[in-house]
């Protein structure tokens, strides 16, 4: 018998309290990019805001047995909106990378929805492939911690190049490499890169590099995500013909 507790598994579950932490997520997010163009330290706070949002709602889905097929599709709608209008504001920003951002974000569309669908249209209840031929995207799934910190990753590398794009972020300094890493790479690199490379380190810049790798293995599990998926989908198509 459903709860009679606001806190509880009851019948309205548009008022579940994860499902309101994805609306003021969704509130956060369309805020933040609403002031892109013009307040980027307003922009950088609410995408973090929206960022712990996105892992409270799960967490309170878990505590408080609220969890519910809306808040799961909210939750990984919501995702691919935020980490998209992202990627277009960074097209925006950054011209001349247009279409690397613009491939990002139709890689992340494609893994995630021909996933969605091969995983539904086999009646599994989650979208991660788990179950992967692939030993990365095995580890990556069951290890929460290790899908986390890519994740992050991912978010962290594409608000830290945005940052990058403005003048009073851009100036902010953590130091520069060791006189010896700059010798060693100057006779390896064009004049203007050694050159470069003999300043103050961005801090924008630093967070970029220390984020990469972390990015990098997302858009490799998002590749093999795709591949597997459309595997799927054709094995399903074979299966109905016979």
């Amino acid at each position: 018998m459903p709860s009679t507790s606001f806190f509880g598994r009851h019948d309205n579950v548009y008022l579940y309290v994860p499902n309101l932490i994805g609306y003021a997520r969704l509130a956060f997010a369309f805020y933040g990019f609403a002031v892109a163009s013009t307040h980027p330290g307003y922009m950088m706070a609410c995408y973090a805001l929206s960022f712990v949002c996105d892992e409270l709602d799960g967490r309170f889905a878990r505590m408080l047995g609220q969890t519910s097929t809306l808040g799961q599709v909210l939750d990984m709608v919501t995702d691919r909106v935020a980490t998209s209008c992202l990627l277009a504001t960074l097209c925006v920003l950054y011209p001349r990378w247009q279409v690397l951002f613009l491939a990002l974000l139709s890689l992340d569309i494609f893994s995630h929805w021909f996933q969605m669908f091969s995983t539904g249209a086999r009646g599994n209840t989650t979208h991660k492939d788990v179950e992967s031929r692939s030993v990365v995207v095995r580890f990556y799934y069951r290890n929460r911690i290790f899908m986390g910190f890519c994740c992050v990753c991912c978010e962290v590398l594409y608000l830290a190049l945005y940052a990058l794009a403005w003048p009073r972020y851009r100036a902010l300094a953590v130091g520069r490499l060791p006189a010896a890493a700059v010798r060693l790479l100057h006779p390896w690199v064009a004049p203007h890169v050694a050159k470069a490379l003999a300043r103050p380190i961005s801090l924008p810049v630093a967070i970029a590099a220390a984020a990469a790798p972390g990015a990098i293995i997302k858009q490799f599990v998002n590749v093999i995500q795709l591949r597997n998926a459309a595997d799927t989908l054709v094995k399903l198509d074979l299966e109905k013909r016979a």
